[in-house]
């Protein structure tokens, strides 16, 4: 049984050869979830930001088709602040797909899904070995957080992804930071121009680099501050050769940035002030966001992340703790050096939020790029329970690969009740997806809305005559997105922003729409997984005649 990634051998003639089952395994994985991803990007709704998100790249486009004469993209809502990577590229996908524009967008973001877990799976193998690879690609592709936003997320999934390669790349640069491989800081330099021309947070990364840097060098010679200083510039001049290469791959998905200095601080002033603060659900209390709990995001994690991830990450953490004993942190070590950076690129987002209390709403999305690390972090613990198991004998490690095995199966399961809404997943510790209903955000992005407008429209077909005549057109009022409704509306039936002048009322089981649901409880359409309600719809007509 090949558990650390040895290859076996079949004879072919009168040669062997051999048979990379972990290799095997993995390429196994991608392809199932790229089918995954191609049977099932039709059956997600439209989430919030999409509109705005489409009609920013289509106007990114416009820039570059026009010569640099039509710049609306610059003054356009608050998008300008942000890169337009994912929206430039499904603005011009769209332009030969087959598939309807938000359609087209969600296969896309599926596809840069698969792409991530890739990212995800070389980064787990370089850090702790092949097998370690296998266990992390497994634990990402079946998480329900990273899964679910990718297909309606297009900012910050596609950040986290970006994020991982760069941080990949980095890896791979701090083996070796006195000759670092060419392709590594080119890597590096590409990875991270993409991700700031999503997010301009990608910038962290640099810090990140120059700090485990400066401990390298202190670690090797710190008897005088000329020489730290010296041999930090040293090691750090590599990667400072290939930044223009960044600023290059930036300025083009995101030229805002660059058509004034100090444009790039002014977008990160904005978000860490941001303006517009709404209510989050927060224990069961609605609370302003920008007052949640400092352990705010910790708390999230904790009860959305899969049940085997935090075992890993409690079990990563105890053999981290028990190599610190033995035999220190010294940066001089490879693997110290690449730990400490997936580290940092978690623990510093999380405490700088807790620190600096930046506005944030709807769970973790806005800090959904330290989630793939985090879940790296505990594949690698499961592969050392494996790898502990392992030499106590073998039925004791098949006994840990069964309990793993088990807890992916479990949570794979629960993704396919939960579909196409697995972002909004909880895990035992909050009951669920039941246990949080009344106490979280579920359904944050209105996608649900969907789902209750197609059922909607077919139970108006199947029944015309309910309770009064319909008239013509069919008047639908909207609590939520009004084209997360509208794209699956036929001709016939429009939508009205009276509400008295509604036939219908299709809503999402969200803290502004509740009202509406708990009172006259005529539901003819519900969007349910797990027993809970996500999306309605309303016969309106009922509750006038009552």
């Amino acid at each position: 049984m090949a558990l650390a990634g040895e290859t076996t051998s079949v004879a072919v003639g009168e040669h062997a050869a051999p048979l990379d089952w972990i290799a095997i395994a993995g390429w196994s994985v991608l392809a199932v979830v790229t089918l995954l991803v191609a049977a099932t990007f039709r059956d997600y709704g439209i989430s919030w930001d999409e509109m705005l998100q489409n009609t920013y790249g289509e106007k990114l486009i416009a820039l570059y088709t026009s010569g640099f004469r039509d710049q609306s993209a610059f003054s356009y809502v608050n998008l300008y602040l942000y890169g337009g990577l994912f929206d430039m590229v499904a603005a011009v996908v769209t332009m030969i797909s087959p598939f309807g524009e938000y359609e087209t967008r969600h296969l896309l973001g599926g596809l840069v899904f698969v792409s991530g877990l890739l990212g995800g799976w070389k980064l787990a193998e370089l850090l702790a070995g092949r097998r370690a690879g296998l266990v992390a690609l497994i634990c990402l592709a079946s998480t329900p957080l990273l899964y679910g936003h990718s297909f309606i997320n297009p900012k910050d999934s596609p950040f986290a992804w970006l994020t991982l390669w760069a941080v990949y790349y980095a890896c791979r640069i701090l083996e070796n930071p006195d000759a670092p491989p060419r392709r590594a800081l080119i890597g590096f330099a590409i990875a991270l121009g993409l991700a700031l021309g999503t997010r301009v947070m990608a910038f962290a990364l640099i810090g990140y680099l120059g700090l485990i840097f400066l401990t390298l060098a202190w670690a090797r010679d710190h008897s005088a501050a000329s020489a730290l200083v010296r041999t930090t510039y040293r090691l750090c001049l590599p990667v400072a050769a290939v930044l223009p290469l960044a600023l290059v791959v930036m300025a083009f998905f995101w030229p805002w940035a660059v058509t004034a200095p100090f444009n790039v601080i002014a977008a990160l002033e904005t978000f860490s002030h941001f303006t517009w603060q709404p209510k989050v659900l927060w224990d069961g209390e609605l609370v302003p966001s920008a007052h949640l709990p400092p352990l705010y995001l910790t708390q999230l994690l904790i009860l959305q992340l899969p049940e085997h991830v935090l075992a890993g990450l409690v079990l990563a953490g105890g053999w981290c703790a028990v190599h610190l004993r033995r035999a220190g942190a010294d940066p001089r070590e490879a693997r110290v050096r690449q730990y400490g950076l997936v580290i940092l690129a978690i623990v510093v987002p999380l405490i700088g939020f807790a620190v600096l209390r930046p506005v944030v709403y709807n769970g973790v999305r806005h800090f959904l790029f330290v989630v793939p690390p985090i879940v790296i972090l505990g594949a690698i613990g499961l592969d050392q329970l494996l790898t502990a198991a392992g030499a106590r004998g073998k039925a004791l490690a098949a006994v840990a690969a069964g309990v793993i095995v088990a807890g992916v199966a479990w949570q794979g399961a629960e993704m396919v009740e939960l579909h196409p809404y697995e972002y909004v997943s909880y895990n035992a510790f909050e009951g669920g997806i039941k246990g949080a209903e009344r106490n979280f955000e579920l359904d944050y992005w209105g996608t649900s809305l969907g789902e209750a407008t197609r059922g909607l429209v077919a139970h108006i077909a199947q029944n015309p005559q309910t309770a009064q005549p319909v008239k013509v057109p069919v008047k639908i009022y909207v609590c939520g997105d009004r084209m997360s409704v509208a794209y699956f509306l036929p001709e016939g039936i429009e939508i009205t922003e009276d509400r008295k002048d509604a036939d219908y009322f299709i809503g999402i089981n969200d803290p502004p729409c509740r009202d509406h649901f708990e009172n006259p409880k005529d539901a003819v359409f519900s969007v349910q997984r797990n027993g809970v309600t996500l999306g309605y719809a309303l016969d309106l007509r009922k509750e006038a005649a009552r």
